[in-house]
């Protein structure tokens, strides 16, 4: 079978409609605007709400006045899904969030922008001590060093737990419960997502037995359907959009923020002038606990060598794999997500379960650069004689634990 030979090329294979715009701006001038936010809201999913649409017909969707909005994956091929109608230009994201449990199971919330910028968190049935931090630039998916593990102060599956993203022209932040876990410059040479981006959230088999074998591994090992029904929750979602106006478009190809106009608005126009601070105060679902960033622990299949990355910052890391042309082939043609079909598959998500199948894939790249994959979220991990690919490690926590016994 072609997913035996090349699990890749049995994802690319099984894209019929599942690009995640139908007009891209880095290759086109003429892609309609985006119509934006351009101002805050408070949604807390008692109802059906106005600013989400659902983008998928398979699955359950309820409202319900404590426990929000919960997405159900009842049987397989079910992959429930929201998508906002509005669009962002920097800003502030705050949702509490709870988990569904299962093998292989993901709940995903993201961000995404129409020339291929993505902002993710993922979080995994089966994982009861972190959550994934991750991004993506204009679609690229050549390495594969990008996600951030981070722990939790209770399991995810369990708990409303606050998911903050702070996204700015000059720097994006992951919050974690008022806790900062991540930070990542816009001067990270693995590219910066910098354009309008629209939600999306929904639960989905990534363990599904005919996906990858990549992104089986990466979502924690294959699905059993006979313990579903598999379900996600939110029922407090915060959106403070950085820009104003009525819509947002593309004055160029360049994908850079500085080329992006705002109608009737002005993009940073409402920018909060300590996004810090903002995150610190939102409030949060359960006791305040330090969550520590890590990397996954989980044991590799192939030998690795596993570095430690500032959290202000990515060091650089230009891993060439024996896939680039085909991850690049995917890229260029719009392909970063990969969404249910009854006939064939259940992957659907983010750029990240992409990026999982084609890391089973990799065994050498140039130079002296070795890759591994862990066993359990297909964690890659890379080291070179010129710079390491690292994990981030909030050392600065260390001091807010010792200021706090004094």
């Amino acid at each position: 079978m072609l997913k035996s030979l090349h699990p890749l090329l049995f994802i690319i294979s099984l894209v019929a409609a599942t690009t995640t715009t139908s007009c891209n701006p880095l290759s086109s001038t003429s892609c309609p605007t985006d119509p934006a936010l351009g101002k805050s809201i408070e949604i807390d999913f008692s109802e059906e709400s106005s600013y989400f649409n659902r983008t998928s017909g398979v699955g359950s969707i309820t409202y319900d006045e404590d426990a929000g909005v919960t997405m159900t994956l009842a049987k397989r091929y079910d992959n429930p899904a929201l998508k906002s109608n509005f669009y962002i230009m920097f800003g502030r994201v705050e949702v509490h969030m709870k988990a569904g449990n299962g093998t292989g199971i993901i709940s995903s919330f993201y961000l995404q922008s129409d020339d291929l910028d993505e902002i993710d968190i993922e979080l995994f049935g089966s994982d009861t001590t972190q959550f994934q931090s991750n991004f993506f630039s204009k679609g690229n998916t050549t390495t594969y060093d990008r996600g951030v593990y981070s722990n939790t102060p209770s399991s995810p599956q369990d708990s409303y737990l606050n998911y903050t993203i702070v996204w700015t022209s000059t720097k994006l932040e992951w919050w974690l419960e008022g806790t900062l876990t991540r930070t990542l410059l816009s001067t990270n040479s693995e590219g910066f997502p910098q354009t309008p981006m629209f939600i999306e959230t929904g639960i989905w088999a990534g363990g599904d037995a005919s996906n990858a074998e990549g992104t089986i591994e990466w979502a924690g090992g294959s699905t059993d359907y006979s313990q579903a029904p598999f379900s996600m929750s939110i029922n407090k979602l915060l959106v403070e959009d950085y820009s104003t106006g009525t819509s947002y478009s593309y004055g160029d190809t360049s994908g850079d923020w500085t080329s992006i106009e705002s109608n009737g608005g002005t993009i940073n126009g409402s920018e909060s002038s300590d996004s810090s601070s903002d995150s610190e105060s939102s409030s949060s679902t359960s006791t305040k606990t330090t969550a520590k960033t890590t990397s996954s622990s989980k044991k590799a299949t192939t030998t690795s060598k596993t570095s430690s990355e500032a959290t202000t910052s990515k060091s650089d890391s230009d891993l060439t794999s024996s896939t680039e042309a085909l991850t690049k082939a995917s890229a260029a043609s719009g392909v970063t997500k990969v969404v249910a079909d009854a006939s064939s598959s259940s992957v659907a998500g983010s750029t990240s379960a992409l990026v999982a199948s084609t890391t089973l894939l990799t065994s050498t790249s140039s130079g002296t650069s070795s890759t591994s994959v862990s066993s359990s979220k297909a964690t890659v991990t890379t080291s070179s004689s010129g710079s390491a690919s690292t994990i981030a490690v909030n050392f600065s926590l260390l001091a807010l634990i010792f200021s706090y016994i004094i």
